[in-house]
């Protein structure tokens, strides 16, 4: 038996890997840590325990009135989807409803969302393999749930955060729409993969190939959410900064920003791509929504034109 203190630390460097995968899709204005690490815990030890007590609640009377077999292929279809979306959400929820400065759309959804069930997951399959007797039943468990399933907790609540995001600049009937739509999505997602798993079993593997598929079509929409979300900060730096040239930022970083080609090729430090990224949100919000005041936008064109300074002086 595999202690429980050598599960936490191998698992925890592909739980790391991913969110750091999923937070790279909002490249320019990366969220704030202390918001990401009370997500991932709040995945981690509310949602999972309050998700756990849900289902043993429901799971004995529909063991005593169907059968044990029967109360383990519903808590995993019904029980485990509902329960686990709808704590997980939570967590969203308090983020966009407590912190909304911090959540601006459907990116920031994706990289919230994505965090809390990276966090359910670390420590279900921590409580999973756990459980295995022998070295050879952890590795094969271990590949399986934190490798080629890995990804999924954090796919299904990023489902929910998309619905939060879109609601952020929603009139109040659409965006409560987009809310629910987007936890009905994770939680028919996350049953669907249930099912498979479970159907998977009872046929010794049939199903194992549509399990694959399902996994596949996430990967792809992964990257294709990365794909969008790179064109949609084209496009905000290429209309909100445009007149902050040349007092603010070079034309040179604004091409860089913008996705245009340079020569020779400029190269775009990390702070000047969060202060960019921040000025051009903050613009975009003022702007379009009216929200956050031109004393803040000022402040990271002061800090802006500091950094292009500071590099100035290190050319000379």
């Amino acid at each position: 038996m595999v202690p429980v203190w050598i599960s936490a630390l191998v698992v925890a460097l592909p739980t790391y890997l991913y969110a750091r995968l999923v937070r790279g899709v909002d490249r320019f204005e990366q969220e704030p840590t202390k918001y990401l690490v009370a997500a991932f815990v709040w995945g981690a030890l509310p949602a999972a325990m309050l998700a756990l007590i849900v289902q043993v609640i429901f799971g004995l009377p529909i063991a005593a009135l169907l059968g044990e077999e029967a109360s383990q292929s519903i808590g995993a279809i019904v029980l485990a989807p509902v329960s686990e979306e709808l704590f997980k959400g939570l967590a969203v929820a308090a983020l966009f409803f407590w912190r909304r400065r911090e959540f601006d759309g459907w990116v920031d959804g994706i990289v919230y969302g994505s965090t809390v069930g990276f966090g359910f997951a670390y420590i279900e399959n921590i409580i999973y393999l756990s459980s295995t007797q022998n070295i050879e039943e952890w590795t094969r468990l271990f590949f399986l749930r934190v490798i080629v399933f890995g990804f999924l907790h954090g796919f299904y609540t990023s489902l929910i955060g998309i619905g939060f995001g879109f609601a952020r600049h929603s009139p109040p009937v659409l965006g409560a729409l987009a809310i629910i739509l987007g936890c009905a999505a994770a939680i028919v997602t996350h049953a669907i993969h249930n099912a498979s798993v479970v159907l998977g079993e009872a046929t010794e593997g049939g199903s194992l190939l549509i399990t694959l598929i399902n996994y596949g079509l996430l990967a792809a929409l992964m990257l294709g959410l990365r794909v969008v979300s790179r064109y949609n900060d084209r496009q905000m730096f290429k209309t909100y900064l445009a007149d902050e040239v040349p007092e603010v930022i070079t034309a040179q970083a604004y091409a860089a920003l913008s996705g245009q080609r340079t020569s020779p090729p400029f190269k775009l430090s990390a702070q000047l791509k969060h202060l960019a990224g921040e000025l051009a949100q903050r613009k975009r919000q003022l702007l379009r929504y009216n929200e956050h005041d031109s004393g803040e936008i000022e402040r990271l064109r002061a800090q802006l034109r500091a950094l292009n300074a500071s590099a100035e002086s290190k050319t000379i």
